[in-house]
């Protein structure tokens, strides 16, 4: 049984072995995104539960004091000390531990003296009873505990509607109760049940790794193309004069003017400022990398 558990993780994960498949993972035909099979949160961390504490947050129970069946016994105050000290919660059960941290929950969140059944009191007793069973979870061997995780799973679910409840209701008492409780309420995501399975994972990620790579090479061609128009301008506007030109030296009627190259060479310089202006921006990819291939040096 470990001394720190500090670092308890409820629950065993079996390690995931590679297994390879021939013609789906092999060498021929390899899978390039790497797929990691999502990790199961369970119900102790804050992240679902809420509880940014333990049953500490009520303070420290005296365990001289009699449970709160012998409270105001005269019999028990005229009692010897070693009576007083046996039925104290020294020697109790866990459970009227927990009864002593529920008053004192109450008293601290009740309307008044005969409140029992209001919102805040209902939350108060849910959250001393989900505390005690994830100080059971994480103190008790081996943790493998199911009816406690299915209980514990319960009580949260049951909370989350109450507070949800409240929330809508009286938005400063739950800001109060939160507050009081050291708890905080997440919603939890709506979304549609998917199964989630390694085949049609690597499917999806293989859709997005497609798309992000024709977008590279189409961005990339579109820079080459648009770094090429100039010379491509200037290449015509000479050939342009070449034709003016030899139609001036042969008598015949020109058929391209001065304006039509004086275009070409405006336009040249124009898209040359252009790109020299334009920034270059890298698009983010959430799963594409290129390739960067090195060079060869050949010695002759």
């Amino acid at each position: 049984k470990p001394e720190d558990k500090s670092t308890v993780i409820l629950g065993k994960v079996l390690p995931i072995r590679e297994q390879v498949f021939p013609g789906v993972s092999d060498k021929q035909h390899p899978i390039l995104m790497k797929w990691n099979k999502p990790t199961r949160i369970q119900t102790c961390n804050p992240a679902i539960s809420g509880d940014m504490s333990g049953l500490e947050h009520f303070g420290e129970i005296d365990m001289t004091e009699p449970p709160i069946e012998f409270e105001g016994s005269k019999e028990l105050e005229s009692a010897e000390e070693e009576v007083k000290r046996v039925l104290s919660l020294d020697f109790a059960r866990r459970s009227d531990v927990v009864k002593k941290i529920k008053k004192r929950a109450v008293e601290g969140t009740q309307r008044h003296k005969l409140d029992m059944d209001s919102k805040e009191v209902q939350i108060a007793l849910l959250t001393v009873e989900i505390r005690n069973l994830q100080h059971s979870l994480i103190n008790l061997w081996p943790y493998k505990n199911q009816p406690f995780k299915h209980k514990l799973t319960k009580k949260i679910s049951l909370r989350r509607n109450i507070i949800d409840s409240l929330r809508e209701e009286d938005y400063k008492k739950y800001e109060w109760i939160l507050e009081k409780l050291n708890l905080f309420y997440k919603p939890l995501p709506k979304y549609d049940h998917l199964e989630i399975s390694r085949k049609a994972s690597i499917e999806r990620l293989t859709d997005i790794w497609c798309e992000e790579l024709k977008n590279n090479r189409l961005e990339k061609y579109r820079t080459e193309l648009e770094d090429e128009q100039p010379k491509f301008l200037r290449n015509k506007a000479a050939k342009l004069q070449h034709i003016m030109q030899e139609e001036k030296d042969l008598g015949l009627q020109l058929t391209v003017t001065q304006d039509q190259i004086d275009e070409c060479i405006r336009r040249a310089e124009e898209i040359e400022q252009r790109n020299l202006n334009k920034e270059k921006h890298l698009t983010e990819n959430l799963l594409y990398v290129e390739e960067i291939v090195p060079e060869k040096n050949f010695i002759s």
